[in-house]
């Protein structure tokens, strides 16, 4: 008797649930106007300090033997740039390896080891006049033992104000071309609905200088002028 009175109940509440979520209106569209603009901003600047990759690789019949050389022609290295006044905070270690040097041609598993090679790589960061003073070190380095060099990379110490300042031209661009296209269609540009960065910061200016260059007399480093640009998108309401 319990069950034929239960079910019927049970099931009628599972209908009546259903039917609710059947009858129930989806919420309404949002029925504002809007208008979705770009706004694009470059700022420019002067590079006020370089950051420069370096390399000293040496190779020995045993690691301890390869990363004494390694270590050796290092020290030989940033004393040459203590002497032209890079101070010691700007010198930063950024790899430090040792492995062996594995025989490939003679056909045998697994290759025999014929030597180790070590290697210390650090990137310099030259500030304002010591600049001029990347292709002086590039030049002198390479006989101290510096086997390579990365990019030159030119940077301005206060690239997080110029990245601001570009979004901020970047922002009145967007209100500018909305406010062009509101006016020739008959309405006026109202809330800001939505905002969208699309990360435009820049790499930092390269000059790449080949081991040859820097050898044979000391390439002049031209710094250039560096290009910050931003890019958004902005959604207007539209009255």
């Amino acid at each position: 008797m319990l069950r034929t009175i239960v079910l019927p109940l049970i099931l009628t509440t599972l209908a009546g649930t259903a039917m609710n979520a059947q009858d129930t209106p989806a919420p309404p569209h949002d029925a504002r106007r809007f208008v979705r603009v770009q706004g694009h901003g470059t700022v420019a600047a002067e590079p006020d300090q370089a950051r420069l990759p370096v390399q000293v690789a040496t190779r020995a019949e045993t690691a301890s033997d390869a990363m004494a050389q390694a270590n050796q022609k290092t020290s030989a290295v940033l004393k040459m740039l203590r002497d032209l006044g890079v101070e010691a905070k700007d010198i930063q270690t950024s790899r430090v390896n040792v492995a062996p040097v594995l025989d490939y041609q003679r056909n045998i598993q697994p290759p025999p080891i014929v030597g180790y090679t070590g290697s210390n790589e650090f990137v310099v960061l030259f500030r304002g006049p010591l600049m001029e003073k990347a292709g002086a070190f590039m030049d002198r380095a390479v006989s101290a033992g510096v086997t390579s060099f990365g990019g030159l990379g030119f940077e301005n110490s206060k690239q997080r104000t110029l990245e601001q300042d570009a979004l901020k031209r970047a922002a009145s661009d967007a209100r500018a071309r909305a406010e062009v296209l509101a006016r020739e269609l008959g309405a006026a540009v109202g809330d800001v609905l939505r905002v969208e960065e699309h990360g435009a910061a820049p790499a930092p200016m390269l000059r790449t200088m080949a081991m040859a260059d820097a050898a044979g007399g000391g390439a002049p480093v031209m710094k250039g002028e560096l290009s910050i640009p931003a890019h958004i998108t902005v959604t207007f309401e539209l009255k």
